[in-house]
């Protein structure tokens, strides 16, 4: 084994969007430590190789807004230090979050390719601190931008952890390829050993010893080791450390066997380049991320987002077949995309968020953090109304509409059965901006409104209909009693004195899907605190935090901390409401920390969902709490599978070692099964899903798979002791699909998510003599999915990105563009590049998918 001889240590600032500032301050500090690392290089730039200043600009966000108000000659300075290797840029945008999806993840690396022209940088390293993990999509995703390394400075408070520390390891993307990954350290553990505030060699030697030991007694394969360090006394967004390279001189003239250098991510890559490729493993899976409970303290923001996320690529998909953006819209669409990456972003809140919530400090953090939510709602809802007028060929001034214009944004058929606002067709005087309220994807359906008709409409296409033309579908059979609702699909049995639901059978499977010695029920409302009687109700007793076990991975997590749960405590009200499209079972309940608790499951006639929405006022409560819908299934020898930034996973068989298990963040769907059956749970609003049972704070290693699996949505937490919100006072709403289902398939649990979150968009159609209708694109494989469809970034066509949800199969799909004569099809790589030309026959392309391979599609006419 070889013995260390190098600690290569990489500086930075560990971007953290507010937790130590405010947002608006803490850009500025950005941009100011830019300058401060220039001057730092300037004074060392003649100096020997060993030791130069070196700074990493860990995300791209504070270079770019640095450029914006840097003079020319700050550039060229700037652009000197990048090219001689002193500073490195890297290619996120921020540390986020893993709420994304695939075309998000992209977006993010977007800023890459000017800073490369800028530069003439390499910018082929990506880093990811704090955050415990990303979706395997990420991988793929990163190759396809040119990245060649990714490295993780993970945090495990309240978090796992995943693989050995440090390791270099092939991180074995979806689609077969590998992307060279250095799992670190936590970021700043450099600082940390070897307590540089003190400028003491004495203590730095007694930091480093230990840790090296550790290194060699676990078996460390390299003769070097890369480590992190930010300054003190933060930590976090911190600025260049003026002493750090003074540590380093001091370090080395003592004649210490080991040397110490300051290295970037640039430098580690041609490194690691060097090594035997039998000392780097290969590990396959999701990296999927402990941290990203916390979305769940603010659920309704975190709603909001993902609401408007299925808007935002309704409205690019508007937009490629309109001719693209004009300089306004485009400004709107992209501000409306950099609000989500900021509501993404890892860091939510204050680092008193907690311990004291209602400061000025916390309160101003929070509403940073909360406007992105809020105001990247409210752009798409006017993006997407732009595109809808554009379309509808509506004027600003008419009188009353003649009819109505649909849109359907998926790659699936839609059936719709219309529910028409009063304030679509009310007689008098309209104008458009009246029209400019109407908040798209935010709102669900009232299916206690008359029904108007029913209409279908074929994959990505629109129709105008005149409003006096629509007509009423028969209802097809239904039986309704104060307890039974029957439809061609399910039967459901409630009792209307307890609220239980004791049964539901499906009649296509012929299968009872609830487990019936199961305590819990369909959607039972579950209230989870710590309990009092045997622990203390603090966020200490769920993770004892010791931070000298966290920086030797030594896991802190209380696996066995007392949870105390309840379901609802009074039966207020249960009815069932019968209406046009089915029926709907309404539950009112008096339940732990909420008020007015309803729930509402609704069965339909012409169609196997079940519509389960949850609304209450949350109270304010400030000790640790969840709360759960609970879903038990009668599964025996089952598996489960959810989507991760598009690719779907198997949980268990196909996650890292050490990655989460007790919890997922699901994209769009998660689908329990066995070989022959099975549900998918539809997730438009709360990404958060425990599978199996309530897992939180066991840090599984394995899922056990123990026959009749509890499915638990998991909307709202305040576990998190920092920077998450205490609690989350106000109305909550949240919308869940389920559909029971034969044996799995990925694309109809595809179709089940996305058609959850991408309704057909309706609105006012003023003129409208007589029927119209239109095809965007047609495609016939619904294995490929068509993950987005934009204007390209250069305004040169459109650009469509697909995926193959197979892992098994190459796919084939042929693409048309009713009416449209193609001039030129390209592939691009993940930057938007034209990579290599595709031929074309009139209004079609085709082309093939690898399994899971992701792939981008330049398209002009």
């Amino acid at each position: 084994m070889p013995k260390i001889k190098e600690i290569w240590i990489y500086h930075h600032s560990h971007l953290d969007v507010g937790y130590t500032h405010p947002q608006p301050v803490l850009w500025e500090l950005q941009k100011q430590y830019i300058d401060q690392a220039i001057h730092l290089c300037e004074m060392t730039e003649h100096e020997k190789e060993c030791m130069r200043f070196r700074w990493t600009c860990e995300a791209t966000e504070p270079v770019i807004r640095w450029l914006e108000s840097a003079s020319p000659s700050d550039v060229e300075r700037m652009s000197r230090f990048v090219r001689n290797g002193q500073i490195c840029l890297t290619a996120l945008s921020m540390h986020t979050a893993p709420l994304s999806s695939a075309d998000q993840l992209a977006r993010m690396l977007y800023p890459v390719k000017s800073l490369r022209e800028q530069f003439g940088a390499k910018v082929n390293t990506a880093i990811n601190h704090d955050i415990n993990g990303q979706p395997w999509t990420f991988a793929q995703i990163l190759l396809d931008a040119g990245i060649e390394l990714y490295t993780m400075g993970i945090n495990i408070h309240f978090g796992g952890i995943p693989l050995p520390r440090p390791l270099v390891f092939r991180w074995k993307a979806p689609d077969g390829r590998e992307l060279l990954t250095f799992n670190g350290e936590h970021y700043s553990v450099f600082t940390q050993i070897c307590e540089l505030w003190e400028k003491d060699l004495g203590k730095m030697k007694r930091g480093i010893g230990p840790y090296l030991n550790r290194l060699e007694q676990m078996g460390y394969p390299h003769d070097f080791v890369y480590l992190s360090t930010t300054n003190v006394p933060m930590l976090d967004n911190t600025p260049p450390d003026e002493e750090l390279l003074e540590m380093v001189r001091r370090w080395n003239e003592a004649g210490e066997d080991v040397k110490l250098k300051l290295a970037t991510p640039e430098m580690l890559l041609e490194k690691i380049k060097q090594l035997p490729q039998d000392t780097i493993p290969v590990f396959a899976g999701d990296w999927t991320d402990y941290w990203n409970f916390g979305a769940a303290s603010s659920a309704e923001e975190t709603r909001l987002t993902r609401r408007t996320k299925y808007s935002l690529r309704t409205t690019e998909l508007l937009a490629a077949f309109q001719g693209g953006w004009t300089e306004r819209d485009r400004a709107v669409w992209q501000e409306a995309w950099k609000q989500l990456e900021l509501y993404d972003e890892h860091t939510w809140g204050a680092n008193e968020s907690v311990t004291n919530p209602d400061s000025l400090f916390t309160r101003t953090l929070w509403m940073h953090k909360a406007h992105p939510a809020y105001q990247a709602n409210s752009l798409s809802g006017f993006a997407l109304a732009t595109q809808l007028e554009r379309l509808a060929g509506n004027p600003l001034q008419s009188g009353q509409p003649e009819g109505l214009l649909l849109v359907n944004p998926t790659q699936w058929a839609q059936k719709l059965d219309l529910r028409v606002s009063d304030e679509f067709m009310y007689a008098g005087r309209h104008v458009s901006a009246n029209r400019f309220k109407f908040q798209q994807n935010n709102g669900d359906t009232n299916w206690q409104m008359p029904a108007a008709g029913v209409l279908e409409l074929p994959p990505f296409s629109w129709k105008k209909i005149k409003y006096d033309q629509l007509r009423k579908a028969e209802t097809p059979s239904l039986w309704v009693t104060d307890s039974v609702i029957d439809t061609p699909y399910y039967t459901l049995e409630v009792d209307p004195k307890t609220g239980r639901i004791g049964k539901l059978y499906d009649k296509r499977q012929d299968w009872h899907v609830l487990d019936p010695e199961s305590p819990y029920t369909l959607f039972q409302f579950v209230h989870e605190k710590i309990d009092a009687l045997r622990g203390e109700e603090k966020r200490t007793t769920l993770f004892p935090r010791d931070i000298e076990k966290c920086n030797n991975s030594i896991s802190c997590w209380n696996h066995n901390w007392p949870a105390n749960r309840r379901g609802a405590e009074r039966l207020v009200e249960c009815r069932i409401d019968r209406h046009d499209s089915g029926a709907t079972l309404v539950l009112r309940w008096e339940a732990p920390g909420t008020e007015g608790l309803e729930q509402k499951i609704t069965l339909f006639t012409d169609n196997p969902r079940i519509e389960l929405i949850a609304s209450f006022y949350k109270t304010d409560e400030r000790t640790p709490e969840s709360i759960y819908f609970a879903i038990p299934l009668n599964l025996k020898g089952w598996r489960a599978t959810f989507d991760s930034a598009g690719t779907f996973v198997e949980l268990d068989k196909e996650q890292l070692p050490g990655s989460c298990r007790d919890y997922v963040t699901v994209d769009r769907a998660v689908s329990v099964h066995d070989d022959n059956r099975g549900v998918t749970l539809a997730c438009p609003d709360a990404p958060l899903v425990q599978i199996g049972g309530f897992h939180f704070g066991q840090e599984l290693k394995h899922v056990s798979g123990e026959e009749n699996p509890l499915l638990l949505a998991w909307p709202v937490n305040n576990y998190w002791d920092t920077n998450f919100r205490a609690s989350q006072p106000g109305k909550l709403t949240f919308k869940y699909e389920l559909t029971v289902h034969g044996g799995h398939r990925v694309d109809a649990m595809l179709a089940s998510g996305t058609l959850a979150g991408s309704p057909v968009q309706m609105f006012p159609a003023v003129y409208c003599p007589s029927e119209e209708a239109g095809t965007f694109l047609a495609a016939d494989n619904n294995r490929i999915e068509i993950a987005g469809v934009k204007p390209a970034e250069d305004g040169n066509g459109i650009v469509i990105r697909l995926q193959n949800i197979s892992s098994e199969s190459k796919e084939d799909v042929n693409l048309a563009f009713p009416g449209r004569s193609i001039s030129y099809a390209a592939i691009t790589d993940g930057l938007e590049t034209d990579i290599g030309q595709l031929p074309s026959a009139g209004d079609a392309v085709s082309l093939s998918l690898e399994p899971r391979q992701l792939l981008a599609l330049r398209v002009q006419w």
